[in-house]
């Protein structure tokens, strides 16, 4: 898994170098599709190896999307000053940014591969049995899947609503979504850090439920205090989700299988988004508006929190798959 993660964050920075390199579409295409693959990939190896590695699923998983979130706060500050010199020097920064990194953190995996407990296991179930009756996981993914095609709305499509419907200014709604960004730092590792302690189906119904009063807040009224409770309120709540998501499937599934079911989970995921993103565009040129396609992601949200209660319905009754498993660790 290590070297999954390796071979996938060095495709992500080549992929950095050629942006920056290349003029003809075929080859910024192709560089596109490795930036993305890599970007989407890579942290599937880490959640798999903290998942293995450490009780605490929650706090753990919630420091990997806690720097995906200072990743997006820092590139607000480095990438205006370098566009002013040039777009190249941007890509090519970029890469040497990612190519550190990735040094830094093999030199570190390396370290503590001795000082770390080990607790894969031998066991019988295969991966195709991993999702095969197993109704927790299967639900856990659809969940997964409808926030994908319901999220992506919001990102794409608030600053158009914003700016082209709502009339206001690009600096305006760029401080309103730099409350986005600045919320994503530490929300996995709040709401991590809860599920380890209140329980990762119990923090997953709270966090859908701030997410889905993100997005019907500015379907209703274009008042700017509603805009910016919006976007405090998705930068509070989205990694949380996706950090209680992985915590449930770390549950649900043996640990030695949870890189790739959650590796499929996140394709379908992926699947979401670009349905939502479609189909959100073909409605706002029929209807004129955005407030179709937002209505049509508070009602994915609205399905996820059903869903959601009935997983939890499940734990409650004891009939939780692998319900052993915890033991084992333990022990």
């Amino acid at each position: 898994m290590k070297s999954n993660a390796g071979l996938l964050v060095t495709g992500f920075l080549i992929s950095l170098f050629c942006l920056g390199y290349f003029s003809r579409f075929i080859s910024l295409f192709a560089a596109t599709l490795g930036l993305g693959a890599g970007a989407a990939g890579s942290y599937i190896p880490l959640i798999h190896i903290m998942n293995r590695r450490f009780r605490g699923r929650g706090k753990a998983f919630g420091l990997v999307m806690g720097g995906a979130g200072a990743g997006i706060v820092m590139s607000g500050y480095i990438v205006p000053p370098l566009l002013r010199v040039g777009y190249r020097l941007c890509w090519y920064a970029l890469s040497g940014i990612n190519g550190a990194v990735l040094i830094a953190v093999l030199v570190f995996m390396k370290a503590g591969e001795g000082r770390m407990k080990r607790v894969d296991g031998n066991y019988s179930i295969g991966f195709p049995a991993a999702f095969r009756g197993n109704r927790p996981l299967m639900l856990t993914t659809i969940v997964y899947v409808l926030v994908g095609f319901s999220y992506i709305i919001y990102v794409t499509y608030f600053g158009p609503y914003s700016i082209d419907e709502l009339g206001y200014t690009e600096r305006t709604t760029g401080i309103m979504w730099s409350l986005f960004g600045l919320n994503t730092v530490y929300s996995g590792l709040l709401w991590g850090a809860l599920a380890d302690r209140k329980g990762s189906i119990k923090i997953a119904c709270i966090v859908t439920v701030l997410l889905t009063l993100s997005v019907a807040l500015i379907i209703p009224s274009s008042a700017k205090p509603l805009l910016y409770l919006s976007t405090f309120l998705f930068g509070l709540s989205f990694l949380g989700f996706i950090t209680v998501i992985a915590s449930i499937m770390g549950a649900a599934v043996e640990q030695h299988l949870m890189g790739a079911v959650f590796g499929t989970a996140t394709l379908l995921h992926g699947g979401g988004q670009v349905f939502g993103a479609s189909s959100a565009g073909v409605l706002r040129d029929l209807s004129g508006t955005f407030r179709v396609p937002l209505c049509l992601s508070v009602l994915s949200l609205l399905c996820c929190i059903i869903l959601l209660l009935r997983l939890r319905a499940i734990e409650t009754r004891g009939v939780y798959p692998i319900s052993d498993l915890h033991s084992r660790e333990k022990n």
